[in-house]
């Protein structure tokens, strides 16, 4: 009996997954008072007909194979990605020095605008703090430190 199951499923997959694709007609039909219908059917000979081939769709090749939605063809694809744009961060770096050092200024590759205003706010707020007292010494020297730590980044990467 399984044996029979078998070998109807494989009919079954022959006739009707295994037909080749070819244009099959179909036709533009006008009735005499006026109304299109379009049909696979011949139209009635008292109807205006027009056939209209239609072609089969391209048959996929290897080249454009189904997209691959596991979930290792995505890590790999992700990871590739990642890859070409952490290459293309670097060599924009490569490039950003490369500039710098053509333009012969050493202290451009030091400024950054960013770092500068940051350490700027951070001196005006460790100032203001040791301005509004303390505790203790331990708080005082606290405070100091951090003021002087934030001066010290401002002249290394600030210019005047």
């Amino acid at each position: 009996m399984p044996a029979l199951l078998w070998i109807a499923a494989l009919v079954n997959w022959l006739l009707f997954y295994q037909q080749p694709l070819r244009a099959q007609p179909i036709y533009r039909c006008q009735s005499q008072d006026g109304l299109i219908s379009y049909q696979q059917d011949a139209c009635p000979p008292q109807a205006n007909a027009a056939p209209i081939e239609i072609a089969p769709p391209p048959a996929a090749t290897q080249s454009s194979p189904a997209a691959d939605y596991s979930v290792p063809a995505q890590a790999k694809r992700m990871r590739a990605e990642r890859e070409a744009r952490e290459r293309a961060q670097a060599q924009a770096r490569q490039e950003q020095a490369a500039r710098l050092k053509a333009l012969g200024n050493a202290a451009a590759g030091q400024y950054d605008p960013v770092k500068c205003a940051r350490h700027r706010a951070e001196a005006a707020k460790w100032e203001q703090r040791l301005k509004s007292g303390y505790r203790t010494r331990e708080e005082r020297t606290y405070k100091q430190n951090k003021l002087a730590y934030h001066q010290a980044l401002i002249e290394r990467h600030c210019p005047d």
